[in-house]
Order: structure tokens, then sequence, then C-alpha cells
């Protein structure tokens, strides 16, 4: 496997021994709304010109450190030493879990990005659109800086988008429930009709199957050997585990997806056809998992893995856009990823432009009940959004049937 860029000591001393914080905090932030609102008179790659240093310095600000990074026509995949980081010509979205301290890097971003680009040197004044987004935590207790608290995270994002909206989803008496928050300039530009690309899927499970999750558990010790110049152990097996858990397959890559609209070109460019993903995993020691894949026409899919019993925890979010003239089916997708971890109980959100009633993802995932309940699971809850900006989202939250909500 070939690396734009690879960091063979961290890979090969990073240590998962204890117990971890799985559900990750999704920062998405855009500083225009597309490759063609970019000025003229600033560099045309966006925030994919800014220096490699440019993201280490934010995710040091995140506690985060970048294990390797993977490169596309469209966008740069950094998978990191806690989740993930995609970087497009005008938005960037960061995934990071643990303790990490997200939202404590905004300064930082916002000055550095507009030090480059004068057009976005307002900060959050001059943001088009962000969202922030989390599951619940397990281990609450254990977080710092805002992250303590939901309020406390919206309040630090409020200073920025004094116009945003936050919103808990779900039964907020269990702990299993999540939270949004959505604010940004472009707040009511509504999508044209036929260009909602921009689609977030995510499945958040928890109590994976015991046997299931021993595919992410690994035999090696922290400190091993690397075995080449840009390639680690941790790269190795993660690739490894990557084919043979079927993660590699989620989107069926003997054919892969064909003529998409990329996420970052204007209307008016003619899609390139992709010819799959490319795939970014690592097996961290003693056990979990992180992937990024990508595919040329700037589509990915990540996951993230913490199998041990007691606080086990596998994540999986894509962009790709499901019912967008597009042959992947998003709830056979699902009943993929649910094969793989079989979790006790698992939700799924889905967040889009375009209204629900409009989307055949939207009506597919509705409507899936009977589907999954071929597979054990009961629902529980479905909550519907119609959001600022001609946003909507879908909620479900679902559980085996043995299990007491």
């Amino acid at each position: 496997m070939t690396f734009d860029y690879v960091d063979c000591q961290l890979s090969a001393n990073l240590d998962s021994t204890n117990a971890f914080e799985g559900p990750e905090k999704l920062l998405e932030v855009w500083f225009w709304a597309d490759r063609d609102a970019i000025p003229p008179t600033e560099p045309q790659a966006g925030l994919r010109s800014l220096p490699f240093q440019h993201w280490v310095d934010v995710l040091d600000l995140v506690n985060c450190k970048v294990l390797s990074v993977k490169r596309t026509r469209t966008m740069d995949a950094y998978l990191l030493s806690e989740s993930s980081l995609f970087v497009f010509d005008n938005r960037m979205v960061l995934k990071t879990c643990g303790t990490t301290t997200t939202l404590a890097c905004l300064d930082h971003l916002f000055a550095s990005v507009g030090q480059h680009f004068p057009s976005v040197a307002g900060g959050g004044q001059s943001i088009h659109k962000v969202f922030y987004s989390r599951r619940s935590f397990m281990f609450p207790d254990r977080q710092v800086h805002v992250h303590t608290d939901w309020t406390k995270e919206v309040g630090l994002l409020n200073q920025y988008f004094p116009n945003g909206k936050s919103y808990i989803v779900g039964d907020f008496t269990s702990d299993d429930h999540w939270y949004l928050y959505q604010g940004g300039q472009g707040r009511d530009v509504q999508a044209r009709p036929g260009t909602n690309h921009d689609q977030t899927f995510e499945i958040l499970m928890t109590q994976l199957d015991e046997d299931k999750a021993q595919q992410f558990v690994v035999a090696r010790e922290p400190g091993e050997s690397s075995m080449g110049v840009d390639e680690d152990l941790g790269h190795q097996l993660g690739r490894v585990t990557m084919s043979a858990s079927g993660l590699a397959d989620i989107f069926g890559e003997s054919d892969g997806p064909t003529h998409l609209p990329s996420p970052s070109m204007s209307d008016d460019e003619e899609p390139e056809k992709a010819t799959g993903f490319v795939h970014d995993a690592f097996s961290f020691t003693p056990c979990g998992f992180s992937s990024n894949s990508i595919s040329p026409s700037g589509y990915y899919y990540t996951l993230h893995i913490t199998p041990e019993s007691g606080w086990s925890y596998a994540s999986f979010e894509t962009n790709y856009p499901f019912g967008n003239a597009t042959s992947e089916d998003i709830v056979v997708v699902l009943q993929r990823v649910l094969s793989v971890f079989g979790p006790r109980k698992f939700s799924v959100t889905l967040f889009a432009e375009g209204s629900p009633e409009n989307a055949a993802s939207f009506a597919a995932l509705q409507s899936s009940d009977a589907v999954l309940a071929k597979h054990g699971y009961t629902k529980n809850e479905k909550i519907v959004y119609d959001l600022r900006g001609g946003y909507s989202l879908l909620y479900l939250n679902f559980a085996r049937h043995d299990v007491r909500v």
C-alpha cells in the first residue's frame, strides 16, 4: 500500500489497553458553499492548499495525531490516533473519539484559515455552515474542556455562531441519545432541486457480539518493529482485518459506485467514473480498529471500533449519496454493517439536504422495520426533523428483541 504520509513510529507505539470512550465528537465546518464559492483571488484548492503543519497544529489542540494520509483528486483523508479528518476544497470533517477536545481547536482553526483566505477572515461570522454532533458518552465524567456537558459545548459554539440551534434527539433519560448543533451564515439557503448532494449517514452500535468483536483484537505488543519504509505492522494488520471482516466490501467492491457527482464539483462539471474505494486501515494494540475508505468521486466511509466487553462500540459513517441515482441501497448497506458487528443496540442518523418525503433513502430507512425484524431487531424510536438550510434529519433507534430498554 502506498501512503501520501505515514508516521511509522507513532503507529508502532500506540497502546489502547485502558477503557476507552468509543462514541465520537463530529465537527463539520463548511467555509464556503462549494468550490466555486472560493473567490478567484484566493487559492482555488481551498483548504487542501493549506500546509500539512496547519492540520498538525489544529489536531494538537484536539489532542490527537496523524497516523497516515491518503489523497484523491477531490479530498484528503487523515487517519488519526483518535478517528479521522477529511479535508475538501470547501469544508472539513473532523471525527474524534476518546477524551479529545474537538472544540478547543476553533480559535486557531478560524484564525489560521483566515490568514490564508481573507474571504473567511471573520471567523464564525463568515463561516457558511457548521454542524457538531455526538452520541451520549459512555464515560462522561472522563471528558475535559467543554465536553463535560452539552450545555457547555453549545455555549462555546454560540460564541462563534450566535444564530446556532441545538437539539437533543432520542430518549434523554436513557444512555443512548444523540446531540446536534447547527449554525453558520448559510442557514437560510435552501437546496436547489436536484442538487442535494450533501448527505451523511451514521450507524452507532453498542454491545457488540463478543465473537464478532474478537476480529478487532490483535496479538502484538506496542513498540514492535515496523514492516517497511512506508508501512508498519498496525497498518498491515489493519488491511488484513479490513478484508477478513468484510468491511472492505460494505459497498460491493467488485462493482463500486459509478458516475457519481462529486460533492466538491460544481453542477456543470462532468462526474468522473469511480472504480471503488481505496482503504487506509489500522489495528491498534491490543485491540481497536479505525479505517478511512475514499473513492475518486470524493465519497468516503469511515469505521471506528472499540471491541472491549463492557463498553464495546462501533461506528460507521459515510457521505455516499444514497437515493441520488446510485446503485447502492441504504438498507442493504445497513444490513452489511450490522452483520459484521452483531450489536445488541444501535442508532442510525440520516442527515441530508432536501426533504425526506422526496428522498428514496429516507423512505427506505423509515420502512426498514420488517427487514431488521428478521435480524432480531425491534424499533424503539423514530424521530424526523425538518431543519434550517433545507436539511432533514431521520433518527432511528433499535435493539434486539431480548434487550430491555
